[in-house]
């Protein structure tokens, strides 16, 4: 029995059970935003928070989203904590899930840069819509099916080389 709980086997098995996820995630998304919507509208009445709800969601270009905005953000986030996770148990050093980590986050600061900046000038479109486009690239296994097999061999670069001091030297 405890073969089966071993530490290679449970992590295959955490990486297909994260890759089932991914797929039913993206199969029922329309299920999934439903139920996320009806979940976070609950949130907003119990606090008497609704007509702030409404008003967030007003002042949403409907060229980003025409859903309800926690429902996309807890959405994004679940999907892109699963799929850092994956990289995470795929990757295997510190440095590589780093590395994923840091390309993330440059491409959710271009989301927000260009989504905020679209707003800042008078809802520029183009802005909107590169902003948009992004969002569906790191918001899907795209990413994952790249980084993996980029950042596998990627490695820490090693420490520069010391040369040895002459002998008549004293050390400083």
């Amino acid at each position: 029995m405890s073969a089966i709980f071993s530490s290679d086997r449970l992590r295959w098995l955490l990486i297909a059970s994260i890759v089932l996820l991914l797929f039913l995630m993206g199969q029922y998304d329309e299920r999934v935003f439903a139920l996320l919507t009806r979940g976070w509208l609950a949130v907003f009445q119990a606090l008497g928070l609704d007509g702030v709800l409404q008003r967030v969601q007003q002042g949403i270009s409907g060229q980003v989203t025409g859903r309800s905005l926690p429902a996309v953000v807890s959405y994004s986030l679940v999907y892109t904590s699963a799929c850092l996770l994956l990289l995470w148990l795929v990757l295997r050093t510190p440095a590589r899930l780093r590395m994923a980590l840091l390309l993330y986050g440059l491409v959710f600061c271009a989301c927000l840069v260009l989504l905020l900046g679209g707003k800042l000038a008078g809802d520029v479109q183009w802005s909107y819509r590169l902003g948009r486009r992004l969002i569906d690239f790191i918001v899907s296994p795209l990413p994952v099916l790249v980084l993996g097999p980029l950042l596998w061999s990627y490695g820490p670069p090693d420490a520069p080389p010391t040369l040895p001091l002459p002998p008549n030297e004293p050390a400083l």
